[in-house]
């Protein structure tokens, strides 16, 4: 189809050539003002026709070639035109159910409301609760649903060993409708750790939308900030710090990263601290010396280097790091390779707001450990917020 503005243009200048032709002539005038009127009439048929979701370019198959939608950039300005839909950005399985995830989920059927969108979806990790809202004055039917993971592009098969879930979901004008893609028709628990596509199909039409299936575990330990031995005046020292590993590591390979972590996250995120009293009464290597046990000494000096040791080599006080991501939402570790010398792995971080649900990201951090002569080392270690 001609873009609307270049057939626009067409139509304008045929019409300008024909006035001018006609040296004042009536009847071109009156051809010119149909033409623009025909113009304005088809802009405005395909502004109306236009969706929030922009269907793929080829119908078949709608689940591949389905548009992924969260690649936009980050938006307050939620879509409120056509048929528009999101999604969790993660799907995990919780043991136990607090203030922050929810253990079930009842679905609703209300008017649309303008400019608010989000509710407590994303406290609802167990299944995925499609959030759809139809802000056109006909009724819409989602015919079917399909997995597709991202890794490799695969459909990933229901419950009945289809790979594709046939719903006939019917939402009716001017209403936000939940429809909850349960266990019984999908095993989240099946599927792998990674980045899946949600793909909803229309007629011939697919709509896609990113979300992450979370099924590995954590080992976690809480370890003292390394001040509580100092003698600093400064309450502020006394807290403790929860150190995360993945378990797919040795018990000691855990032990060691967790504590990193812990490290990390008290002198290296965003309100890392150094007192100006102990600054002032210890050396570098006093400080790079609280690092060594987990980590390499060249990067526990590289790391003190970039905030807490001057050109002159002297220790210098710190009163709070880079702010943090306030788009982080959570993230999955996933081995890359291991020997008796050295381990890397990944972390793949999750980002979305819950100011525009429609808008999801992932990025990978990178982490490697050697085995040294005192045991193993952490000598990469990226933040994950």
């Amino acid at each position: 189809m001609l873009n609307k503005k270049f057939l626009l243009g067409i139509i304008l200048s045929m019409a300008m050539c024909l006035s001018a032709c006609s040296n004042g002539n009536a009847e071109a005038t009156e051809t010119s003002a149909e033409n623009v009127t025909a113009a304005e009439e088809i802009t405005s048929a395909e502004s109306e026709s236009k969706s929030a979701v922009e269907p793929i370019s080829e119908p078949e198959p709608p689940a591949v070639n389905a548009e992924d939608v969260t690649e936009a950039a980050y938006d307050t300005g939620n879509p409120e035109t056509g048929l528009v839909y999101f999604i969790q950005p993660v799907i995990e399985q919780y043991d136990e159910y607090d203030d922050w995830s929810l253990a079930d989920w009842e679905c609703r059927d209300t008017e649309v409301m303008r400019d608010y969108h989000y509710d407590n979806e994303w406290k609802y990790r167990k299944e995925l609760i499609f959030v759809f809202s139809n802000f056109t004055d006909e009724p819409v039917t989602i015919d079917s649903i399909q997995i597709v993971r991202e890794s490799d592009g695969t459909l990933v098969s229901f419950a009945d060993g289809s790979d594709t879930l046939d719903i006939d979901f019917t939402v009716q004008p001017l209403h936000k409708t939940d429809y909850l893609l349960k266990a019984e028709d999908f095993d989240y628990s099946a599927c792998k750790s990674g980045i899946y596509n949600a793909v909803v199909n229309v007629g011939l039409e697919g709509y896609g939308r990113e979300f992450f299936i979370d099924n590995s575990e954590l080992y976690e330990e809480t370890f003292p900030s390394v001040f509580v031995s100092e003698a600093a005046s400064d309450d502020w020292w006394g807290r403790e710090y929860t150190g995360a590993a993945p378990t797919f590591l040795t018990e000691e390979q855990q032990k060691i990263f967790a504590e990193a972590h812990a490290r990390m996250s008290e002198f290296f995120w965003w309100d890392g601290y150094l007192s100006k009293e102990y600054a002032d009464t210890h050396t570098a290597d006093d400080f790079i010396g609280l690092f060594t046990n987990v980590l390499t000494e060249d990067y526990a000096r590289a790391l003190a280097q970039e905030r807490y040791i001057d050109e002159n080599g002297n220790l210098v006080s710190h009163d709070g790091g880079r702010g943090s991501n306030i788009f982080y939402y959570d993230h999955c570790f996933f081995p890359v390779s291991s020997d008796d010398e050295q381990v890397t792995f990944k972390a793949t971080v999750i980002y979305c707001h819950s100011d525009n649900p429609y808008a999801v990201g992932f990025e990978d951090k990178n982490y490697h450990m050697v085995n040294t002569e005192n045991g193993w080392r952490v000598d990469h270690f990226d933040l994950w917020n």
